[in-house]
């Protein structure tokens, strides 16, 4: 199987995401609980656990990202091995 994407899209879209699901898994816990310090007052949003509900999806998104990146920047790094063996 060829990859997709180049190593270095890759790379790049992996760390992206971790960086994603790290920040949305923060963001959705401090709105699953009213944190007053992120929302200045308790009654904006007035569905925190909707919001909190809306970073949890992208976080499940960001982490079948990781997955996905991941596999391409190992069947880049797999052809490579491939290419030099041959020659």
């Amino acid at each position: 199987m060829k990859p997709i994407f180049s190593a270095g899209n890759a790379t790049c879209c992996t760390i992206l995401s971790v960086f994603g699901v790290i920040f949305l898994s923060i963001m959705g816990f401090l709105f699953s609980i009213p944190a007053e310090s992120l929302t200045h007052t308790t009654n904006d949003p007035e569905d925190p656990a909707a919001v909190a509900k809306a970073c949890f999806t992208a976080t499940a998104f960001y982490g079948f990202m990781i997955l996905f990146c991941g596999c391409q920047s190992w069947l880049n790094k797999r052809e490579e091995r491939a290419q030099i063996q041959l020659q």
